[in-house]
């Protein structure tokens, strides 16, 4: 390692510990913060990071360990107590959204690939503002919870056919790499069902799972080990790795119920290094220059109104669902941050080639004002529309 390089990575890790601090007194989200810091300091390493694996790697595992976290957080018990009708209404939301947003695509000639941007929907922001408004012990909190995770779940399957298309096209291949992804599929649901009747015949191996604070912290062992077997499929069939990380979570979700213990011990691993470099990376791979061009700040609005004003017209849907006015309302501005899954979007169309650096720059300018906007207007609803004593409990019906 260079000197340059291991000033990048000093530089990185001291913007990890000292941002969380910075972004709390501007009142930023601290992803948003990371990613500033980023474009910072890309203006004095810019050329030096990409040549710099470990840095890179690092990223990519931080992104890893986001997206399996992101699964760890659906709550299946949750979705399974919820009314059938209300489970078909949140996903018909999303067909709206989806139809939605090819149909923009089409109006204004826009490279198909707008069309993720404007569909995507994730739940990695929105868990931290549930928590910080207090929503998260409510109903209310949860059915959002639910939607966003639904949300979540379309844009990823999403974004593995823009994937599929953008480098196969429409051609054999990607038909035989579709096929590899239904296999995929199904080897991932026979492993659930393998493990589901393991843990119903040998009930202790939850404490294997599940164990954290003993010597050789079980549990966390374990975690990692599901991580990169879902991993290393994803990677065999040629899908994204993130895909593979967030269903290996969401699989450990519907087996194990009490996993609060595993998601705070490696939400502490994860937040407190890996998640924060892989912001850090994603703000070094732009130049902060681009940002200050009119048409990147122009695309950036456009988009940003395109994406509420679609969960808008597509939450009329929800009229029909057993949840309330007020909290109907607070549906378009709780699914319109995906911050890392915009993010992604970005990185993953200039991997591709099927964005330009302007095109990119202006999705990751979207993803930070729809992270600013969103969120601060979310909570200023819940103040005024949602009642949040101690003593009180929210109704969704």
């Amino acid at each position: 390692m260079s000197k340059m390089e291991a000033l990048l990575l000093l530089s990185m890790c001291a913007g990890a510990f000292v941002m969380p601090l910075i972004s709390r007194r501007l009142h930023l989200p601290v992803a948003v913060g990371e990613i500033l810091y980023g474009l910072f300091i890309g203006i004095f390493f810019g050329d030096v990071f990409h040549q710099t694996p470990v840095v890179q790697f690092l990223g990519e595992f931080g992104f890893i360990i986001l997206m399996y976290l992101a699964g760890l957080e659906i709550n299946f018990q949750k979705i399974h107590q919820t009314r059938r009708t209300d489970i078909l209404l949140y996903c018909a939301l999303f067909v709206v959204v989806v139809a939605g947003a090819f149909f923009v695509v089409g109006q204004f000639r826009q490279p198909v690939i707008f069309a993720l941007v404007y569909l995507t929907t994730a739940v990695g922001l929105l868990f931290p503002v549930l928590k910080e408004t207090g929503l998260i012990r409510k109903d209310a909190g949860q059915s959002l919870l639910i939607i966003g995770s639904i949300g979540e779940i379309f844009s990823l399957l999403f974004i593995t056919g823009f994937v599929l298309y953008f480098k196969f096209g429409l051609s054999r291949d990607s038909f035989i790499h579709l096929l590899e992804v239904v296999v995929f599929l199904v080897v991932a649901f026979v492993l659930l069902k393998i493990f589901q009747l393991l843990i119903w015949w040998y009930p202790n191996l939850r404490t294997l799972f599940l164990t954290t604070g003993d010597s050789s912290e079980s549990g966390i062992r374990a975690n990692f080990v599901n991580i990169f077997v879902f991993v290393a499929l994803a990677s065999l069939v040629n899908l994204e790795l993130i895909v593979g990380a967030f269903l290996g979570g969401m699989l450990f979700a519907l087996v194990f119920k009490e996993r609060e213990q595993i998601m705070q011990r490696i939400g502490a691993f994860g937040y407190g290094f890996l998640i924060p470099i892989f912001f850090i990376e994603v703000g070094l791979q732009f130049n902060v220059r681009d940002f200050f061009h009119a048409d990147v700040l122009r695309t950036a609005a456009m988009l940003t109104a395109v994406i509420f004003l679609l969960r808008l017209l597509a939450s009329v849907v929800l009229l029909f669902s057993g949840l309330s006015i007020r909290l109907i309302l607070l549906v378009p501005f709780a699914t319109s941050f995906a911050l890392t899954l915009l993010i992604a979007t970005a990185a993953l169309g200039l991997e591709l080639k099927v964005l330009d650096q302007t095109q990119a720059s202006a999705i990751l300018m979207t993803a930070i004002l729809t992270s600013l906007i969103f969120p601060a207007l979310m909570r200023i609803i819940v103040r005024r529309l949602f009642s949040l004593t101690p003593d009180e409990s929210l109704s969704i019906s």
